[in-house]
Formats: C-alpha cells, structure tokens, sequence
C-alpha cells in the first residue's frame, strides 16, 4: 500500500517572460509546507517531480522548509509525464480558430481574468480534437498522465510528487472518471502548492484529499493563497 501525496507547485511567474520560475511567494509557500510535512513528522520514502524548473524549484522549497533529510526523502526521480500541457500551443491555437478578438475587444493575455477564461475553452477545444500543429494530442496528454499513475502504483510507502495543475486534475479524472469539463472546471482551481492524497494498492487509487493548503490556512498564512 502506499500513501501518494501530489502537490502542485508553488506560485510560478506569471505574466512574465519566464513563467517558468517560482516567485518569492511561490518559494515561501513552497517552504512553509515543508514546515507543515516537517511538524506533521510526514517522512516520504520516494520523490517524484516533473521536469520543469517550477517543478525543481517547488521541492527545492519544500526542502528548505521541512529541513530534515528523512523528511525531505530520496532523490527526486523525473518523470516527463508530470509536466504541464504547454498552455501557450494551446491558447495560440484556439485564438487563431475563434478569430483576433474575443467579444468584440482585442485579446489581452496578460489579465489573468481573460487568459483562464480563454484557456478554459481552449482546453475543452483540445479535448475534442479541434486544435491543429499542437505540441501533443489530448489523447496523448491522457496517456502518459495514466502512465504516470502506473509508474506511482508500484511504489510502497508515502510518496511526494510535484507537478502541475494539469496532471493533477488528469489524475483526478482517472481515479474518479470526471468528464472532461469538470476535469477543466478542476484544472482552472488548483491552488499553488495545494495537496492532493491518494492511498493506492497498486492501480487501486482512493482519493483521501484534494487541492488543500494545510500549511496555508491560518490567518497569519491566507493571504500568501494563490492560482498561478
């Protein structure tokens, strides 16, 4: 049997040229539940993350904060199959099939308001197979995601993933059987640094909790609750 705990990274640099970064909060976040894995004597037997810098950063973070080695567990393993859909590709795509203005106002990506209500519907155009020259398909973004859920259902013990919001919810989807647009609607709420738990035995996956901020939910921390 083995304990899956699945955390998103922390807040990344949105609106930047390089999203691909923890922000100073993101770090901060990112230490205070090594803090809470640390108080909670949460020892993790096997670290999975993807290959993204967020990713890196996100248990750099944890690390630091949580201290002890024992804590901290193994050496990451990388898995591919834990980075995000490239959201860019997808957003490019659909903006070119809806046409260069949305609502009769030029698109402004940089406003976080308009660029997930955009990815939304890009996400669910994808889903249906209606964007073309994608990075990869969604039957493909489905696939490895469940392969990844393979490669986890052979480990013993808890288990510390970092990921994205994206697989997240994918994974979500698999253990559940979400449809697709709750799988979106769940994508678009996943907090940084929120904590997903899974039991398993073997591909046996039971969900025990979803997008918490432990580590987050005291007044002093609230404010520090973010989405990118």
């Amino acid at each position: 049997m083995a304990e899956v705990v699945v955390v998103r990274h922390g807040q990344a640099a949105f609106g930047t040229d390089d999203y691909d970064r923890l922000t100073d909060l993101g770090w901060q976040q990112a230490r205070l539940l090594g803090e809470h894995f640390a108080a909670a004597e949460q020892y993790f037997d096997a670290v999975y993350t993807g290959t993204l810098r967020r990713h890196r950063e996100t248990l750099a973070g944890i690390r630091e904060g949580a201290s002890e080695a024992r804590i901290a567990g193994p050496d990451a393993i990388e898995l591919p199959g834990l980075n995000e859909y490239d959201s860019d590709i997808l957003l490019e795509r659909y903006i070119a099939l809806s046409g260069d203005m949305l609502d009769g106002e030029a698109i402004d990506l940089s406003n976080s308001r308009t660029f997930y209500r955009l990815l939304r519907s890009a996400l669910l155009a994808w889903s249906r197979n209606e964007l073309s020259d994608v990075t990869e398909s969604w039957g493909d973004f489905e696939q490895r995601v469940g392969a990844t859920l393979a490669t986890l259902s052979a480990e013993k013990g808890r288990v510390l993933v970092v990921t994205s919001g994206g697989p997240v919810s994918a994974m979500l989807r698999e253990v559940l059987s979400l449809d697709v647009e709750t799988m979106v609607n769940t994508n678009l709420q996943a907090k940084n640094t929120g904590v997903t738990r899974y039991f398993s035995r073997g591909m046996n996956f039971s969900l025990n909790m979803f997008n918490a901020l432990p580590h987050l939910e005291s007044a002093a921390h609230s404010h520090l609750i973010t989405y990118t």
